[in-house]
């Protein structure tokens, strides 16, 4: 028997033993029974209605290995992080696939504490969205994002960053886009088309092979694309990262050739920073792997403004040509490169786009005269600074253009002894709109603390104003006000 059919074998009694022992018997219906005793068959399940479990290893490790989340699989795991982990998961069906599979959402931020008004609320964080599976025999990919949801759950409050991106981001992971094709190691959906090909934004714009990558009989035409884009503009991502195998790649828009970003030098930057052992490998679709239109990266960045990338896993020791369906490394380790991209993300997002923060404040019996320098990776071409006095007056100035880096003093009228509020209102990223790609502007406000003006002329902080250090935009975050230790927030407006 030739060795790669002697392979293959081995393979499948790998993924067959622990399914096996995960489930024990199948149920009548011909699928396997999950960790909570339930068909996995693809009809109407309430996701997290389980019994609430002792903390576990993830259900697709087994011993040293963690195996291709194939779908029942899948399934298992993430009513396993949910039912573990009430107070960090909220465990969604986004939608139904072709075959009527459920589309699993994990939604993670730190619930309870937020509940008990302890926490940043979820409406002023950055969102990230992380999704894998798109093409469901991309194992490495799919393997890689459910254990994003374990290092963000299983490693909250023993792993310093797992727990700092619950307690300051909002996360959406979706770990299998088809789960249709999950169950057939396929590419394409049960209709035979390429989800990554029907998303509208450049539809149809590159010809491409009507068998690998059929873009379908129209722009989302397929109910995962639609359901996918229903969630890009209901959760409004800040980053986007949809996870795809092989080739260790970092894709950003577009995939029409000679199609840029409009504000691509934000891009360039985070593929200098995120990306730096391997930055030759980081780049625009058409470029860096090769053209394609449809993708669900162009369709975010352009519907949302979200600063999207598709990622390449690397599949390294790959036993099949869309890498391994199994890896006995940690798999962090194994695809260092995308983890160490996705951390940045998580950690620098907020910089993503435009940033002005406040440096310097000072007043005298006329004006008060306010720094500030864009902290972001891309270009300001919109903002404002607002004051708010303590008698209910408001004055306003805008703000010049600012490149990453400048800086710009503008004055305002001073005010009387008392308290007063400092804002800046600004465009947060240059993007295209979903039709005809010109600029098209999102404002962010970003609040100071309440300054108080002394009878001595001093502009100073009041008391008890301080919050946490780390910048974490969209959400309530610390800035320092150089020289008055007054601290900024943000907001969205």
């Amino acid at each position: 028997m030739p060795m790669r059919w002697l392979l293959g074998l081995l393979v499948l009694s790998l993924l067959a033993a622990p399914a096996a022992g995960e489930w024990g018997a199948y149920g009548d219906d011909g699928f396997p029974l999950n960790v909570h005793g339930a068909s996995t068959y693809p009809g109407p399940q309430p996701p997290g209605t389980g019994q609430v479990l002792e903390e576990s290893p993830p259900v697709n490790q087994v011993g040293p290995a963690t195996l291709y989340p194939y779908y029942p699989l899948l399934t298992a795991e993430v009513q396993r992080l949910a039912d573990e982990h009430p107070d960090l998961v909220k465990l969604h069906s986004a939608g139904k696939s072709v075959l009527g599979l459920d589309l699993w959402m994990l939604e993670i931020a730190n619930f309870d504490e937020i509940e008990a008004g302890e926490g940043i609320p979820l409406e002023q964080r950055e969102v990230v969205w992380v999704d894998g599976a798109t093409h469901s025999n991309e194992y490495s990919a799919a393997y890689f994002v459910l254990h994003l949801a374990s290092f963000l759950t299983d490693g909250y409050g023993e792993n310093e960053t797992a727990t700092w991106i619950v307690d300051n981001r909002r996360t959406w992971i979706m770990p299998m886009v088809n789960p249709d094709g999950s169950h057939a190691f396929g590419r394409l959906n049960a209709h035979g088309v390429n989800i990554n090909r029907n998303y509208p934004v450049d539809w149809g714009e590159v010809d491409e092979s009507p068998v690998f990558n059929n873009p379908g009989p129209a722009p989302a035409s397929e109910p995962e694309t639609r359901i996918n884009m229903d969630w890009f503009n209901e959760t409004r991502p800040d980053y986007y990262a949809s996870v795809h195998c092989c080739g260790n790649l970092w894709l950003y828009p577009y995939g029409v050739e000679g199609w840029d970003p409009v504000d691509k030098e934000v891009f360039e930057r985070v593929c200098d920073e995120a990306f730096p052992s391997v930055r030759e490998d980081c780049g625009p679709i058409w470029s860096t792997i090769y053209p394609a239109s449809g993708s669900s990266v162009d369709t975010v960045y352009q519907y949302t403004g979200a600063v999207g990338f598709g990622y390449e896993m690397s599949g390294r020791g790959a036993v099949a040509l869309w890498g391994q369906p199994f890896t006995t490394e940690e798999v962090r380790e194994q695809e260092h490169e995308s983890w160490q991209g996705l951390m940045h993300a998580f950690e620098n997002v907020h910089l993503y786009g435009a940033f002005p923060a406040i440096q310097e404040a000072s007043m005298d019996d006329e004006r008060i005269r306010i720094t500030v320098e864009n902290q972001g990776y891309g270009n300001m071409t919109q903002g404002e600074v607002h004051l708010a006095a303590a008698d209910g007056s408001k004055f306003g100035v805008p703000l010049p253009a600012l490149a990453p880096g400048e800086r710009a003093t503008v004055s305002l009228p001073a005010v009387e002894p008392g308290q007063a509020r400092l804002s800046v209102a600004y465009q947060e990223r240059e993007q295209a709109s979903p039709w005809d790609r010109t600029p098209h502007l999102e404002t962010v406000i970003q609040e100071g603390t309440f300054l108080e003006r002394t009878l001595d002329e001093d502009l100073v902080p009041l008391s008890g104003s301080e919050t946490e250090s780390i910048p974490a935009p969209g959400a309530l975050v610390a800035l320092a006000l150089a020289g008055l230790a007054a601290l900024l927030t943000r907001t969205r407006r």
